[in-house]
């Protein structure tokens, strides 16, 4: 169907993942009403997301009734003719009436003349307006139990515009007072939005989505590069370049190219705090007490959180050194042998090395039915299940960063120095994620915050940062 319409059809690994989202969307098998799907520019975002899925949606719901917005009327619009020219062409039309059995039919005494908007005989509809555009008259969504259609954003703001307060409120304005109020449906399931984007600003309309409506969306996020650093489209954002980009333009990198946009002056857990080790066996030396903290999610699906697990050794009180870590989306079932697997690594005993004595898993979540088997035989590992209350700590992520925060910039807490190798590259993915984690809760992800911030309580419990300042010549 791409090669058909134009478009350069380079099937990546992405574009699955982007594709099935729609395709669960259309089918309402998704668990929120919304989809939010963040990625790089120059991947297809529009061309995917835009031009095919909603021809392709028309083929199925002929009826459907769609809004297509942008930041500018013009992109917006040509998206509309180019569907509308998509869903009149002679292959088109060809190919949905013999394969599919789909009859659309553009009418054309309506749709001559406009541009910005056009209708199916069987009653549906595009309409196309750019962000702050009047869309009177105009609805999307069918009154039924089965897929209507959809309001379609895409790219409500310009790179060029993240860095103005005035555009990033009047992008989430418009969409607050003018395009939610477009939904034909609001009971569920209701008219379904989605929204295309790069992440452009920790305050961009995702951002704010993020913070004021997390449970209305289903997110996928498609970073350049992968957990190994390997390009997701070598052609479109090399490794090469995307490497230079994070030492040189970390800003643009990790907003447009990596989906999550740091902080800025909001940052709790500043990068330059955190120290590294490279001499593990004189670090190991030191160790007085090992044990492990993990932060568990429900599912493994694309829209929800990861499960980590991390080990952490105290050198006394003085400070606190992240040894190891694995972070993955597994299914309750898988997380069993994992949790497994991490412990016997760690709890082993080996000359010279402190083991593992201590296994603490938040009480939430997969983590409560994860500590109840793991105590059960044939597992019978010495779980602790860790809550704010218990470790007299604050009992929202916020507050418990800004208290992990003290120790960090006073220079007790290390981690592995990633350029030790890949498997040391988790240290570089968790202060990342430090740094973009916000005070208005507007980040993607905290995972491996949380199990962090739990393994400074558990230490702080027990004194830590009270002593002298720990050897960071290691």
């Amino acid at each position: 169907m791409l090669h058909q319409m134009g478009v350069k059809a380079v099937i990546r690994p992405c574009h699955k993942v982007k594709a099935r989202a729609l395709t669960r969307l259309v089918l309402g098998e998704l668990p929120k009403p919304n989809l939010m799907i963040l990625e790089p520019p120059r991947i297809g975002k529009t061309d995917l997301g835009v031009k095919a899925f909603v021809p392709w949606g028309m083929s199925w719901f002929p009826d459907s009734e769609f809004i297509l917005s942008s930041y500018a009327s013009s992109l917006a619009t040509d998206n509309s003719v180019y569907i509308r020219n998509t869903l009149a062409s002679d292959w088109y039309r060809s190919m949905i009436d013999e394969e599919w059995g789909a009859k659309v039919r553009i009418m054309g005494d309506k749709a001559a003349g406009r541009s910005d908007h056009f209708f199916t005989e069987q009653g549906g509809s595009v309409k196309a307006v750019g962000r702050g555009g009047g869309i009177t008259g105009f609805g999307a969504g069918k009154l039924r139990k089965e897929f209507g259609g959809a309001i379609m954003m895409d790219d409500m703001m310009k790179a060029q515009e993240a860095k103005s307060p005035a555009i990033r409120a009047e992008t989430v304005n418009y969409y607050k007072s003018t395009l939610k109020s477009r939904r034909n449906r609001l009971k569920t399931p209701k008219t379904p939005l989605v929204l295309i984007m790069q992440r452009l600003h920790n305050q961009d309309l995702a951002g704010h989505l993020l913070k004021e409506e997390r449970e209305q969306w289903n997110v996928v996020q498609i970073p350049a590069l992968d957990e190994n650093d390997i390009s997701i489209w070598e052609d479109r954002c090399s490794q090469e370049e995307m490497l230079e980009m994070r030492e040189y333009d970390p800003e643009t990198f990790y907003a447009q190219y990596m989906q999550n946009p740091q902080a800025s002056s909001s940052i709790i857990l500043k990068p330059d705090w955190w120290k590294y080790w490279r001499n593990k066996a004189a670090l190991e030396n030191r160790i007085t007490l090992k044990f492990i903290t993990a932060d568990t999610a429900f599912k493994a699906a694309d829209d929800n959180d990861w499960s980590v697990f991390q080990c952490w050794g105290c050198e006394g009180t003085r400070g606190l050194h992240l040894i190891d870590q694995i972070r993955g989306r597994w299914e309750f079932p898988e997380l069993v042998p994992v949790a497994k697997e991490f412990w016997l690594k760690h709890s082993t005993y080996i000359r010279g090395i402190t083991p593992a004595s201590e296994f603490w898993i938040e009480d939430k979540a997969s983590g409560i039915s994860l500590i109840q088997t793991m105590r059960k035989e044939p597992y019978s590992i010495p779980v602790n299940a860790w809550t704010p209350d218990e470790m007299q700590t604050s009992p929202d992520k916020v507050g418990r960063a800004k208290q992990a925060a003290q120790p960090l910039c006073a220079g007790r807490i290390s981690v592995p120095d990633p350029e030790m190798g890949k498997e040391f590259k988790f240290s570089r993915d968790l202060v990342n994620e430090a740094e973009a984690f916000t005070n208005d809760d507007s980040h993607l992800y905290d995972d491996q915050v949380d199990t962090f911030t739990q393994a400074v309580s558990i230490w702080m419990e027990r004194g830590g940062g009270t002593g002298p300042m720990p050897l960071m010549d290691s």
